[in-house]
C-alpha cells in the first residue's frame, strides 16, 4: 500500500485559457499562480482561479518559455521571474494595483530562455538559453529611492549543452556556490559550472535525453523527464539511476516533450502526456498512485505542484498544438478522508480504553457488589 491512500479531487481551474501554455509556476505560500505561453505571462489567485491584473501579454518578446518564483531581500511577497522565445528576461513584483514590471533585460545571443534559478542569499539570478548560453546577474534594489538594476557577472556559451534547465548548487556553502546546468544534448549531459565565471568545472551523464529536471536537494535526489520513456529519479551521492517512472504515450516513436516535478515535498512525482492524464507516481516505490484525467485526450506539458493553506495541490494544462483555448486543471488531495481516518484512529483508542474500564469495572467493582449483596441476602434464599 503506498503512503498516498487519500486520492486528488478535482477543483475548480480555469477554463478557456487563451493560448498557448507551456509552463506553470506556484508561489511558495501558494496563492498565486503563473502561467507562460503564447499569450506572454499571465497570473491568477488560486483560491478563486480569477485572473490578476498584469503589466503587458507577449508582444515582441514572443512567447513566455520559463518561469521562476523568487524570495528578494527586501520584498515582501515572491517576484516573478520570467523568459521569453526571444531571449527576453523581466521581472515582475506585486504592486498596489496588481503586478508591475520592474525591467526586462535582452541576453547577449537571442534565444528561447529554457530555465531560470534564483540565489536569495545573494540575489542573484542566472539563467540559461537553448542556443547554449548561460548567464548570472546581480540583482540590486536601491535603498534610497527604491529602484531595481540588474548588472551581469558573466555570460557564456557551452557549446553542444542544449540546456533545459538550470539551478543553483544546493550543497554549496561556499563563496562561490556553483551551478548546475541540466543539458538536452546527447546522453543528457548535467554540468557544474563556476557561480562567479560560469566556467566549466565537470559533468557527468544522465544517459538519457532530458526536457525538463527537478531537484530535491534536502533528499539528495532529482527528477529528469526523458519524453521518450518518462521521468527517472537520480541520486546526487553517485549520480547514478534509483528509479524509472513508465508514462505511456500515443504518438508512436514521436517523443512528446512534458514537464515532469516532485510533489508533497520529495514524495511523488507527477508527469504529464501526450493523452490528456497526469500520472503521479509514488517517488519510493516507483508504483502508480493515481492517473489524473483531464476529460481530453490531448498533450498536457505544464504541470507543477504546491501546497496551498497546507492542502496538496497539483496544476496541469492542456497545450495544444494548434494554439486555440486551453483550459488549466487544479486537483487536491482530499482532505476529508485523512480526516475521517484521524477519527477513525481516536474511535478505535477510545475503544481499547473503553473497553480496558469496562473489564476493570466488571472484574472489581461487580464482583464486589455482588459479594455484598449475597452476605445481605436471607439465607434460605440459597438453600441453609
Amino acid at each position: 500500500m503506498s503512503f498516498s491512500r487519500f486520492a486528488y479531487t478535482k477543483h475548480r481551474g480555469v477554463l478557456l485559457h487563451s493560448g498557448l501554455i507551456l509552463v506553470l509556476a506556484v508561489t511558495e505560500d501558494g496563492k498565486t499562480l503563473a502561467t507562460g505561453g503564447s499569450q506572454g505571462t499571465r497570473l491568477f489567485d488560486t483560491k478563486t482561479m480569477k485572473e490578476l491584473k498584469r503589466p503587458a501579454g507577449a508582444g515582441t518578446r514572443g512567447h513566455t518559455s520559463s518561469l521562476h518564483w523568487a524570495r528578494q531581500t527586501d520584498e515582501p511577497h515572491d517576484v516573478l521571474y520570467f523568459g521569453t522565445q526571444s531571449g527576453t528576461w523581466a521581472c515582475w513584483r506585486r504592486g498596489d494595483d496588481g503586478f508591475e514590471e520592474i525591467f526586462s533585460k535582452q541576453i547577449t545571443t537571442s534565444g528561447e530562455i529554457t530555465g531560470l534559478s534564483f540565489d536569495p542569499s545573494k540575489n542573484i539570478l542566472c539563467i540559461c538559453s537553448r542556443s547554449d548560453i548561460v548567464q548570472a546577474w546581480k540583482i540590486l534594489k536601491n535603498s534610497v529611492n527604491g529602484k531595481w538594476s540588474a548588472s551581469n557577472i558573466f555570460s557564456n556559451e557551452i557549446a553542444g549543452l542544449a540546456p533545459r534547465a538550470i539551478t543553483f548548487a544546493g550543497f554549496d556553502s561556499s563563496g562561490d556556490r556553483d551551478i548546475v546546468a541540466f543539458g538536452s544534448g546527447h546522453n543528457g549531459p548535467v554540468a557544474t559550472l563556476s557561480g562567479s565565471t560560469g566556467k566549466w568545472k565537470g559533468d557527468w551523464s544522465a544517459g538519457a535525453y532530458i526536457s525538463s529536471a527537478d531537484v530535491d536537494w534536502k533528499e539528495g535526489v532529482l527528477c529528469l523527464n526523458d519524453p521518450y520513456f518518462g521521468p527517472g529519479l537520480y541520486r546526487l551521492a553517485d549520480e547514478a539511476k534509483a528509479r524509472s517512472f513508465e508514462v505511456p504515450k500515443e504518438t508512436g516513436g514521436e517523443p512528446y516533450t512534458t514537464d515532469a516535478c516532485f510533489g508533497e515535498k520529495g514524495r511523488l512525482i507527477v508527469a504529464g502526456s501526450d493523452h490528456g492524464i497526469v500520472y503521479v507516481f509514488d517517488a519510493r516505490s516507483g508504483e502508480t498512485i493515481q492517473k489524473l484525467d483531464t476529460g481530453k485526450s490531448k498533450w498536457v506539458k505544464a504541470v507543477t505542484t504546491a501546497e496551498i493553506a497546507g492542502v496538496p495541490t497539483i496544476f496541469a494544462a492542456h497545450t495544444y498544438r494548434d494554439e486555440g483555448y486551453q483550459d488549466i486543471f487544479v486537483w487536491k488531495r482530499a482532505q476529508s478522508s485523512l480526516i475521517g481516518w484521524y477519527q477513525v484512529e481516536i474511535f478505535l483508542k477510545t475503544l481499547v480504553v473503553l473497553g480496558c474500564v469496562a473489564f476493570v469495572y466488571q472484574n472489581l467493582v461487580v464482583a464486589g457488589m455482588i459479594e455484598r449483596i449475597k452476605m445481605n441476602l436471607p439465607r434460605r434464599i440459597y438453600g441453609n
